[in-house]
């Protein structure tokens, strides 16, 4: 539910930002309660630069406005841990900023589409060796909004295995990808259909799978680097949510990234190879050698597919 029934281009910053106040325009939910907005009036002056630099850019910047009926909190997400704990907030308005920054340059439409819509573009689709569809998306869907703006999931016969949130930001000039998290299946999903859905890939689960679409992403985009959150720089590892969200937090991030040969940037984030080295067939095994050899040619379908779609 949202109201954003507003001129297309208001009269200033300051006509935008009243009206969020005054519940005057409500972008979703969370904006027809009056406590929020309170809360969001508040930090607000608690933060007058930064939010005020946030809600220009907004108000400038038509694909920002349009993202609001589905990116409800954009206005106030940089009142709280963004990305990673310690964020400077500054530093998370110019990560918004940068984001749609990178999106509107974007040289490709269906890229755009997939980060600017709930529905998304499915970026790859293939069977498994066992005739299980899988289906690889780019999306704007809203969820775990404080870990980025948009998400990457893998669904197989319709039923998502996994999901990264991330956002594109500026450093040095280059773009940059920061993953602020990735999760498994719902709790609910049996053990045994990851183990499937992984044996169908030839060895390839589900968050690998993302990684390696999520370089693809990287290298037909320009993006230069791929940082990830680890354990210690979670949002919910936050002192805001250390308590409220610890239940929420079980995967390690650290193990998952150092799998992957990345290495340390700080205490919070780590630095993701841009390219996953393969073991050479003659070095693996002659009892697994089929398996890894059909696994690099999934892997080489899914790279000429990923091009072809753009």
């Amino acid at each position: 539910m949202s109201d954003t029934t507003f001129l297309p281009h208001p009269e200033s910053s300051l006509t935008f930002f009243l009206s969020l106040v005054s519940g005057r325009l409500k972008p979703g939910k969370l904006w027809y309660d009056r406590e929020y907005r309170v809360k969001y009036l508040m930090r607000s002056l608690i933060w007058p630069a930064q939010t005020h630099r946030l809600v220009n850019a907004i108000t400038a910047e038509p694909v920002m406005r349009s993202i609001l009926s589905v990116q409800h909190t954009l206005p106030s997400k940089i009142h709280r841990p963004y990305l990673y704990g310690g964020m400077p907030v500054m530093q998370r308005v110019q990560a918004v900023i940068d984001h749609y920054d990178f999106i509107k340059n974007l040289s490709s439409p269906r890229l755009r589409e997939a980060m600017l819509t709930a529905q998304g573009v499915e970026l790859l689709q293939f069977d498994g060796k066992n005739g299980e569809h899988f289906s690889i998306t780019l999306a704007c869907t809203g969820r775990c909004e404080r870990e980025g703006e948009v998400n990457l999931f893998v669904s197989v016969d319709g039923e998502k295995l996994a999901m990264l949130t991330f956002a594109v930001v500026c450093q040095n000039g280059n773009p940059v990808v920061v993953i602020g998290g990735i999760q498994g299946a719902h709790r609910d999903t049996p053990h045994e259909r990851i183990r499937e859905a992984t044996k169908a890939c030839y060895g390839l689960f589900p968050k690998r799978l993302l990684m390696e679409t999520l370089l693809l992403f990287c290298q037909a985009t320009g993006v230069v680097q791929i940082q990830a959150v680890s354990d210690h720089g979670h949002i919910f590892r936050s002192l805001r949510y250390r308590l409220k969200k610890k239940s929420l937090f079980h995967a390690s991030y650290n193990e998952f990234w150092e799998s992957l040969h990345a290495v340390p940037l700080s205490a919070q984030l780590y630095a993701i190879p841009m390219t996953f080295p393969r073991k050479p067939l003659d070095e693996v095994v002659s009892k697994k050698r089929s398996e890894y050899r059909k696994r690099y040619e999934l892997l080489d379908r899914l790279s000429q597919q990923f091009v072809g779609r753009l």
